[in-house]
């Protein structure tokens, strides 16, 4: 599983790379972000970091928009804070993406540049290294019960295969390297009790003793026992309070992106919180209904200015184009949008600090 799967465009037009799940629980990302959990479905060639794929309606509502996101992609430069109306009363919260795994040796050429922390139904941290057409992602599992494994292609569920341990703990394989060639790989293992970390490959080279053996060495290097925030490139003001974080996501260069997500509900999801944001690329939307009460395809022609700013804008929406590099997309739904008051979503979009592509110019407190 690889539920980084972070944004690489948030254009429904871009292409979306092919995706691969060992388990695939979670829909989260992979087919839209759609920030749900459902049922799990087989593995699949690839990976990739899905891509918001919005449907507005003509009378301003939402269709389908991806859940629970808050994503800010730039190609560089300093800081900068969109300024206007206050939004609702902020409240303090911790930063959600705290680093709960960490790989120790790679091969090389790799290096992590994705993360995920999901609060959602199965809870875990997850770190990503990609390049070209190589991935390895470590999921580190909150304690508890063993999660699912998964399923198959075919739709056959996942069993035990036999695997040496690592570090002295048990561990076995879900998909295990093939002498057919087969390059992807699922190993699990028990660094601790009543905690799951599972590891998985796709594209790395070698034959299927020399991938084993080199799962074994990531695996057996990773750490577990080092948690610290991780410092994301926006800071989100105005957020209220009484909402609990369901997915962050920082993209720090896969894929060629830099993102970040965070994500917001209360009391299920039909009450979220929503800001998106990705590299612009200079170009501004043109979707329109094709008529009363008809979806919006694609990205939305503008239909006001925001700060000097095309963008598109709903009660409980704002898509904002060439923020200082950006496409901004901020929606709330439900009883979050009613905590915002009257400056709803555009109050929150007032509020937003873009930091940039300089790690050094990131904070580890991004929200209020």
């Amino acid at each position: 599983m690889n539920e980084l799967d972070l944004m690489r465009t948030m254009r429904t037009d871009a292409p979306i790379p092919s995706q691969r799940r060992l388990d695939s629980g979670r829909e989260r990302l992979l087919q839209a972000i759609d920030g749900s959990s459902g049922a799990r479905r087989p593995v699949r060639a690839g990976r990739r970091f899905g891509g918001v794929r919005t449907m507005l309606l003509a009378t301003g509502g939402v269709a389908a928009i991806a859940a629970g996101v808050t994503v800010i992609t730039q190609a560089g430069g300093s800081p900068v804070t969109v300024h206007g109306s206050p939004a609702a009363v902020s409240a303090r919260y911790d930063n959600p993406l705290v680093e709960r795994a960490a790989f120790g040796w790679l091969p090389a050429g790799l290096h992590a540049n994705g993360y995920v922390a999901d609060h959602q139904q199965e809870k875990f941290f997850q770190v990503t290294a990609q390049k070209g057409g190589s991935t390895v992602t470590l999921t580190a599992y909150a304690s508890g019960k063993e999660p699912f494994k998964g399923y198959l292609p075919g739709g056959v569920p996942a069993k035990r295969i036999p695997a040496p341990s690592v570090n002295g703990h048990s561990a076995y394989w879900i998909f295990k390297p093939a002498p057919s060639g087969q390059s992807q790989f699922s190993l699990r293992w028990q660094p601790a009790p009543n905690r799951w970390a599972q590891l998985e490959g796709n594209g790395l080279p070698g034959n299927a003793t020399e991938l084993a053996r080199t799962a074994h060495r990531i695996a057996a290097s990773s750490k577990f026992d080092q948690p610290r925030p991780i410092k994301m490139p926006l800071h989100a003001g105005g957020v209220p309070g009484g909402l609990t974080p369901n997915r962050t996501v920082l993209n720090d260069g896969a894929y060629g992106e830099v993102s970040a997500i965070l994500g917001f509900n209360v009391g299920g999801p039909s009450s979220n919180l929503e800001i998106s944001v990705v590299k612009s690329d200079g170009s501004i939307g043109t979707g329109v209904a094709a008529g009363p009460g008809k979806p919006i395809t694609g990205r939305p022609r503008p239909n006001t200015r925001l700060d000097g700013h095309p963008a598109y804008v709903t009660a409980g929406l704002v898509y904002a184009y060439g923020v200082n590099g950006f496409d901004v997309q901020i929606e709330a739904s439900g009883s979050v949008l009613a905590k915002l008051g009257k400056p709803g979503v555009t109050g929150l979009f007032h509020h937003l600090k873009v930091l940039g592509t300089d790690p050094s110019n990131w904070t580890p407190t991004p929200v209020n």
